[in-house]
């Protein structure tokens, strides 16, 4: 069964890496929840996607020059707005949150996906996992576009699953390989990167024992044709129609 993956929750319906947004992911049935993260000026877990404040926030500055709590002062709902133009979440006290509140929260049944997006949130982000049950449980793979990051977590812990995201247009075998040769679980690529025909690429990833998944995935015909090749799990905004047009509807 191909595995439904909310980019940053159900981040077409809700703001983004916040908690709103994970938890209506998880209404709508996801199998696992990705999310973003930093390292703050003060060693903490920031989960956003950007290096800086500006696009998600009505605040300025680097995550990585400001401590927790100036970045909770942050409105993390100020820049969502719906398609008609409006902003529900501007002023209702959303916050970016920290990785161990998410995953204190996390329920049992959801799986994890967690990005680091810099090298200096590595030790710290295998630290905090290393302290949750979603690690012990198996239930977490930690992925990053720097084969450096996910070599070092691997080095920290070689008992968590990890994968190397792909560049767009980046070749998908040679990931694969990578994986293969570094001894890592999974390779996520960009889903154009798949082909009009992905049944190639899934049976060399399954030949190679290698978990293979894609992002982002919102056209249901696509998520169709990936599930019905049997691709591991893909990443989405939009959770509640990969499940529908999957035809599990209602988590």
């Amino acid at each position: 069964m191909t595995l439904v993956v909310g980019h940053r929750g159900s981040s077409a319906q809700r703001p983004e890496n916040t908690m709103p947004s994970f938890e209506l992911a998880v209404r709508q049935g996801v199998d696992a929840l990705e999310l973003d993260v930093h390292l703050t000026a003060d060693g903490q877990l920031a989960v956003i996607h950007d290096a800086t404040l500006e696009r998600t926030t009505d605040l300025d500055g680097s995550v990585a020059d400001l401590a927790m709590d100036a970045i909770r002062a942050a409105d993390a709902g100020y820049r969502f707005q719906t398609d008609d133009g409006a902003s529900p979440y501007r002023g209702q006290g959303l916050r970016v949150p920290t990785l161990p509140e998410v995953l204190e929260w996390l329920p049992e049944r959801v799986g994890l996906v967690v990005e680091v997006k810099a090298r200096a949130a590595t030790d710290a982000t295998v630290g905090a996992l290393r302290e949750s049950r979603v690690a012990e449980a198996g239930l977490v793979t930690v992925i990053s576009f720097d084969e450096q990051t996910i070599e070092r977590i691997r080095e920290l812990d070689p008992t968590l699953p990890t994968g190397l995201l792909l560049v767009p247009f980046d070749k998908v075998e040679r990931g694969l390989s990578w994986a293969v040769e570094h001894r890592h679980q999974a390779v996520y690529p960009w889903e154009g990167d798949l082909g009009l025909d992905p049944m190639p690429l899934i049976a060399q990833a399954a030949a190679f024992g290698v978990r293979l998944g894609c992002y982002v995935v919102n056209e249901p015909q696509r998520m169709q044709q990936l599930d019905a090749n049997g691709l591991w799990g893909f990443v989405t905004d939009l959770p509640d129609v990969a499940r529908a047009a999957l035809g599990r509807a209602g988590g």
